[in-house]
């Protein structure tokens, strides 16, 4: 009797540990959430390596930049052009990607999915409901046990990705992909 009850409490306990690793990119986008509406930066830089995403979409938009015709001779004009434009890209990317920039984009979007499922709402919605909100418009999955991704569309931009890494068992928001 007492091997019975010590093996259904080692499974009870095995599930719930499972069940709590599986849940923590939830929580860790929920985290996101509640910091972007409370505008704390500390949490952000916390929660999200502004480092990492800067990097990849510079290039990112460096690559869709100069996917231009390839046929081109490069001549010293092209060059003075890629750099150029190279700067440009890494000054607008430096600019664009910081925690009031993220907020003001999250915010607006996520507030237009709530208004768009519950009609105008003169009432501010609260963490929970946009978060709930998120989940419920959003494709969330593991691509890997490392990696967490939330795909959702947006109606002007098309479809964009936040992928979600792990170190150790905390997670990170680490790539924004459009």
């Amino acid at each position: 009797m007492k091997k019975k009850i010590i093996t259904i409490a080692g499974m009870l306990i095995l599930t719930l540990g499972a069940g709590v690793i599986y849940s923590l990119p939830y929580v860790t986008i929920y985290r996101i959430i509640v910091a972007l509406e409370a505008s704390d930066k500390q949490q952000l830089a916390e929660l999200v390596d502004f480092t990492q995403i800067r990097e990849n979409m510079k290039g990112f938009v460096g690559t869709k930049l100069n996917a231009g015709p390839t046929d081109t001779k490069p001549d010293a004009l092209g060059q003075i052009q890629k750099s150029l434009t190279s700067r440009v890209v890494a000054g607008a990317v430096e600019n664009l990607i910081t925690p009031e920039g993220l907020a003001s984009f999250m915010r607006q979007n996520l507030e237009a999915m709530v208004a768009a499922q519950d009609g105008p709402n003169k009432i501010k919605p609260t963490a929970w409901l946009l978060f709930v909100t998120l989940v419920g418009h959003a494709d969330l999955a593991y691509a890997s046990p490392s990696e967490f991704i939330v795909a959702f569309k947006l109606s002007d931009v098309g479809q964009i990705r936040f992928v979600l890494r792990r170190n150790g068992v905390a997670w990170r928001l680490t790539n924004i992909e459009f």
